[in-house]
């Protein structure tokens, strides 16, 4: 039996903004990747925001509640996202507030992270496993954590965190260094902004479909990630697993440049890799390392498009 059933790690730096009012999902569906209008309170969804050219800058986590939603985003500076989605709301009936200082983000991971959390603040009913699920807790909000991660989010104030380190530690919850998180992170195959995916990659080449709705209406960006459904992309964030342990460097498949890995650690990587690379793929890594080649755990792809050449050989093969 696991000593620790679970770690806490505390997330730092991430953006966090609320949005408030009757048309707040309405206004955030305008301008992430995802559907956002239907969620209901205590849903969640993961959602892009996009360059006009179709460029991720920064991912970001929407957490539906009874007056709209709250944010948070990993990639980004907060004043330039609190700027960005102030300066567009005009007419529509949604206020956007900095929560940034508001709270801090204890990540609890492991198989046995929502039962201990759950006896630790004494909850009378077991937390929902659905990703996002959002549910408030005295000042607290606790959001559960999508695949290929396991565990939860705690949102608390700052000045509630010893309490809650407290509880979390009677539990048999035991704090993971930077090294420690980045190891379980990496090994699950859970890309990280600063890290894996400020390439200004589009959605496709960072295995990020999961987070785009491709069948919503006009959203920033919108037109660059269709075009980009209908072709295939030439390079695609990839889970690696090394035969030994796990380095940085640059990505070669039959002595050909392949790539970069981006995370490392263990034996486990992700890198960036040319989609020529077949999946089970042999490559070589740095000065001799060798790894094999994988989708990260918990991707979802895209609808198939036809490309316009395909179109054209179809309306041909019918005349």
């Amino acid at each position: 039996m696991n000593e620790h059933p679970a770690v806490m790690y505390e997330l730092e730096g991430r953006p966090k903004l609320s949005f408030s009012g009757p048309q707040a999902l309405w206004f955030l569906n305008q301008l992430l990747s995802n559907q956002l209008e239907e969620l209901l309170p205590d849903e969640g969804a993961e959602a892009l925001l996009l360059t006009p050219k179709g460029r991720i800058t920064s991912v970001f986590r929407v957490l539906a509640n009874a007056q709209g939603a709250f944010t948070d985003a990993d990639g980004g500076d907060r004043q330039a996202l609190y700027d960005f989605f102030s300066m567009r709301i005009f007419a529509t009936r949604v206020q956007v507030a900095d929560v940034t200082d508001d709270f801090t983000i204890l990540r609890v991971l492991g198989p046995g992270a929502l039962t201990a959390v759950a006896n630790g603040l004494e909850l009378t009913e077991p937390l929902a496993p659905q990703p996002h699920a959002n549910l408030s807790v005295g000042s607290a909000v606790l959001v559960t954590l999508a695949p290929p991660l396991e565990g939860l989010d705690i949102w608390v104030p700052p000045q509630r965190k010893p309490d809650i380190l407290e509880l979390l530690e009677k539990c048999n919850v035991q704090s993971a260094s930077r090294h420690e998180y980045e190891a379980m992170r990496v090994k699950a195959g859970a890309p990280a902004f600063e890290s894996d995916l400020a390439g200004g990659y589009l959605p496709q080449e960072a295995a990020l479909e999961r987070a785009v709705h491709f069948k919503k209406g006009c959203y920033l960006g919108q037109e660059a990630v269709a075009m980009a459904q209908r072709g295939r992309v030439k390079k695609r964030l990839r889970h690696l697993r090394f035969t030994g342990d796990a380095v940085m460097g640059d990505i070669s498949h039959d002595g050909q440049p392949a790539g970069t890995v981006t995370s490392a650690s263990g034996g486990y990587g992700i890198a960036m890799v040319k989609t020529s690379v077949p999946l089970e793929g042999r490559v070589t890594v740095g000065e001799g390392a060798t790894a094999t080649v994988h989708e990260l755990p918990g991707t979802i792809f895209g609808p198939s498009v036809p490309s316009a050449r395909e179109l054209r050989e179809r309306l041909q093969s019918t005349e």
